[in-house]
């Protein structure tokens, strides 16, 4: 039995604002944080799923403004820690000083792993402002271990104090989340995170390989809330901790009443659709899928097997529409070829 201290990272009210179309309110806000803390949750994370900014843009309308959102959950809380998510496609440096003087206490800027050095303005000046700061690297496995390996130095320079591993697709596996982990215990002093979403039915599990390979903090959320398949399950995640012998302040029955009390629809407690599925299989963000089922309409092909064709030919990484369209001719010219859809599938 091992006596490790791991911090429970509640991302419900961020990341499982996908499910409601970014609709949670300052009262929804409040009442979870006080709830969320009251069950010992250490980081509650709250705001817009897509950040900082997002809802200023108009591209995503959210139930409430960034301030308002951020004053909700400073008022509720007294112990637990209250923070904001970013990345650059939305947020200023304006909006993390904002974060600052609205009295949160941490920050995570999320970047593209592969773009992860558009991230270190906004961390440094972060930091420069006293928050605690973590870089969240998303779609993690389109950045090679080894070059992870090369650059996790970056981020001690920029003076973050964490790295969050992110399977933002649902789609990595305990050794791969274990080796990612390791790229950056091995060469910095960094607290490690990690964030994993369910395509796979592996949060969960992925979440106890990444301590076993030293990270600390796991993501989670109530019932699983997130986008895509969502989340791992923050009480079910907290009882196999408990389980296994580790340190959590989080009382798993506590955190399940609250689930019990506030998750009440229906849809989500759903299970892992095909969708979900074979994004995991291609490793493709669900942000993809709007452009996948535009281009599978237009050439009359699969939406799943564009999905897992689109997979193959960006490595993870996100498509323009007419790269997506390009991916659905393939298929179809393949399909004239007699290539099998079992054969594609395989191919993955």
């Amino acid at each position: 039995m091992t006596q490790t201290r791991i911090t429970l990272f509640d991302c419900t009210l961020r990341d499982g604002s996908y499910q409601i179309d970014f609709g949670f309110d300052a009262n929804h806000t409040y009442a979870l944080v006080q709830h969320l803390e009251e069950a010992g949750v250490d980081e509650i994370e709250v705001g817009h799923g897509l950040g900082l900014g997002a809802e200023r843009s108009g591209t995503a309308p959210a139930g409430e403004s960034d301030a308002r959102y951020m004053a909700a959950a400073r008022m509720a809380a007294r112990k637990a820690r209250i923070g904001v998510f970013a990345m650059p496609a939305f947020a200023t440096l304006d909006d993390i000083g904002a974060a600052k003087d609205a009295g949160m206490d941490f920050l995570r800027f999320g970047v593209d792993a592969a773009k992860l050095e558009t991230a270190e303005p906004f961390v440094r000046h972060a930091v420069e402002l006293g928050l605690s700061t973590t870089v969240f690297l998303m779609k993690t496995y389109t950045l090679p271990v080894a070059e992870l390996r090369r650059k996790a130095h970056l981020f001690e320079a920029w003076g973050a104090e964490a790295v969050a591993i992110v399977d933002s697709a649902g789609g990595m596996i305990p050794a791969q989340v274990r080796n990612y982990v390791r790229a950056i215990t091995d060469k910095t002093k960094l607290k490690v995170a990690f964030h994993g979403h369910n395509n796979f039915q592996l949060a969960v599990g992925n979440a106890f390989a990444a301590i076993e390979a030293g990270a600390t903090i796991l993501d989670a959320s109530l019932k699983g809330m997130g986008r895509s398949s969502g989340n791992a399950q923050i009480e079910v995640l907290a009882a196999g901790l408990k389980r296994a012998g580790y340190q959590v302040n989080a009382d798993p029955m506590e955190l399940a009443f609250v689930a019990d009390k506030f998750i009440t629809r229906a849809e989500f407690e759903g299970g892992i659709t095909t969708t979900d599925l074979v994004q995991a299989m291609g490793l493709v963000h669900s942000g993809m899928q709007g452009k996948i089922d535009r281009a599978a309409s237009e050439f009359g092909v699969d939406a799943k097997l564009l999905t897992l064709k689109v997979g193959r030919l960006g490595g993870g990484l996100d498509l323009d529409l007419n790269a997506v369209r390009a991916a659905a001719q393939i298929l179809v010219w393949e399909k004239e070829d007699g290539v099998a859809a079992e054969d594609i599938a395989h191919a993955i």
